[in-house]
């Protein structure tokens, strides 16, 4: 269950800087979980910079850490108007190079109140703060405009309904672009965010006012079908009849609404048009996996194709692996005998079998 927790950030515990993931200790003024009577909680996930000292709150599910005890593990949170104070002791934190308490307090005492707005909107006053060097300056407003961009934009994919872990991954990939491509072009979070379904795009989408009847809408409900559906059987496509039955099946489920069948294949026609999916026959190919396959056949046939087998007489193999057997005080079956026999002679030799089955046994004969 959901929970939130307001309060001030007593201390930043952990920061990863390359995945914005933080451990916070959070000082409680309120909240809405049950039975929780202590006065702070740690306070873990993806955040874009955060202050110590200033209010916030967060909302997501308290976990039982085996070391540590109960902590809130977010999905996301939202922090009040920054002080003055909290602003000084941010500006001059290791965030921000060459800017100490005084720098600071000059800063905020120049630009007043909204002071992180009226910084991103007019650097160029940054120019008569003494003690601020050019470079300084730039990289000054270049950090804080990312970090403070980064959270603006995080909240409203919050508003969307998107945690903070994928949303992060969402802000990576699309950069300043986010918002314009979430807003205006969900569906294609599909194609691009891995770990993003279509359940996430399409109710976004419908948020957003995209009609159930949207080609995007059926492009994207066919590009998860296939990719989910090779995951699921392990090959790397799908028969068309199949594929189209299950978009339809997804898209009718996501929204209540009867679909014309044939406005779904027209759109699968255009995707194989667009070479985005791939198609043989009446199969149907995810690309990564299209790709992935033909690239494997093809060093396969480079191998084969490449000079003549060097011949091993099956005796002296047979010598060998007895050999092999006394060293390793092991003793072969049948057929493992036979797979080191089938690798030493051929160019390329695949060994399936699974756990305990005796393969890592099986390449010890081989390379010995």
């Amino acid at each position: 269950m959901e929970v939130y927790f307001s309060g001030t950030i007593e201390r930043i515990i952990f920061e990863n800087p390359s995945n914005f993931y933080r451990i916070l200790l959070l000082d409680i003024e309120d909240t809405d979980a049950e039975d929780f009577d202590d006065f702070e909680i740690i306070v873990t996930g993806t955040m874009a910079d955060v202050i110590e000292g200033e209010d916030y709150t967060f909302w997501g599910q308290i976990i039982q850490h085996s070391k540590y005890g109960e902590q809130l593990q977010i999905s996301r949170y939202e922090r009040a108007k920054p002080t003055k104070n909290g602003l000084v002791k941010y500006f001059s934190s290791s965030h921000f190079k060459g800017i100490g308490l005084k720098t600071a307090q000059k800063i905020v005492d120049s630009y007043g109140e909204n002071t992180i707005d009226e910084i991103l909107e007019h650097p160029e006053k940054l120019e008569s703060i003494a003690g601020l060097s050019a470079k300084n300056r730039e990289a000054f407003v270049s950090t804080l405009r990312l970090n403070y961009g980064t959270e603006m934009v995080l909240a409203k994919l919050a508003n969307y309904g998107i945690p903070n872990k994928l949303a992060f991954q969402i802000q990576n990939f699309y950069k300043e672009e986010t918002l314009d491509i979430v807003e205006n072009y969900p569906y294609q979070l599909v194609e691009d965010i891995k770990g993003l379904g279509f359940t996430i795009a399409d109710q976004l989408a419908a948020e957003l006012g995209i009609e159930s009847q949207a080609p995007e809408r059926f492009r994207a409900g066919l590009v998860h079908s296939l990719f989910q559906g090779c995951m699921d059987t392990g090959n790397t496509y799908m028969e068309a009849r199949d594929l189209l039955e299950q978009t339809l099946t997804l898209l009718e489920s996501s929204r209540p609404v009867e679909l014309d069948p044939s406005q779904v294949a027209q759109e699968l026609s255009h995707l194989i048009e667009e070479d985005k999916v791939q198609q043989i026959d009446t199969k149907i190919f995810d690309n990564s996996l299209f790709f992935a396959e033909e690239g494997i056949r093809s060093h396969l046939v480079r191998i084969l194709e490449k000079g003549k087998q060097k011949s091993h007489d099956l005796e002296t193999i047979q010598k060998h692996i007895a050999s092999v057997e006394k060293e390793l005080g092991i003793q072969y079956d049948s057929i493992q005998k036979q797979a080191i026999c089938d690798a030493i002679q051929n160019k390329v030799f695949i060994l399936t079998g699974g756990p305990g089955t005796g393969k890592t046994t099986v390449i010890n004969g081989i390379i010995a």
